[in-house]
């Protein structure tokens, strides 16, 4: 193979390599140290501009290896800008049956992002709203750090 054959692959290679998700929206939210109180829901407010494309919908839940259960419900709200709401609870699954967590896991602290929607397509533009609620039995989670959402596009 010649010099510049080899040359053009690795720069396609690259090319591939450096095109990574096309993310529209990403926000974190941390908790405090006190913990996700039950009353205290996290808003996530997003620009819609398009309505064509197809995205992902990815809920990331930061807590530490101290946490307790295996899941973590709560009670999800969309607001779409025509006033639409729709909510409902959700368990989100931070570790498997053997108490293995999902995610990746470093200095104590623990990051799952967990699939929401996949390929969804947005009914409308305009400023659309995601509230996540805390709902679990417990008054505090204490080892609930933090929470993120992102939209990603296809």
């Amino acid at each position: 193979m010649s010099l510049g054959r080899w040359c053009l692959g690795c720069l396609i290679c690259l090319l591939f390599l450096a095109c990574g998700p096309d993310v529209v929206y990403q926000e974190e939210i941390e908790l405090p140290a006190t913990g996700w109180p039950y009353a205290d829901s996290l808003t996530f407010t997003f620009p819609v501009t398009d309505t064509s494309g197809r995205y992902d919908l990815v809920l990331t839940v930061a807590h530490t290896e101290d946490f307790p259960y295996q899941n973590v419900y709560v009670h999800l709200t969309t607001h779409i800008p025509s006033g639409v709401l729709r909510s409902q609870p959700l368990s989100l699954q931070l570790a498997d049956t053997f108490g293995d967590w999902y995610g990746d896991c470093s200095g104590g602290v623990c990051r799952a992002d967990i699939s929401l929607q996949e390929g969804t397509r947005f009914t409308e533009v305009g400023e659309h709203r995601l509230v996540v609620g805390q709902f679990s039995r417990e008054a505090v989670l204490g080892e609930v750090t933090g929470m993120g959402f992102r939209v990603v596009r296809r």
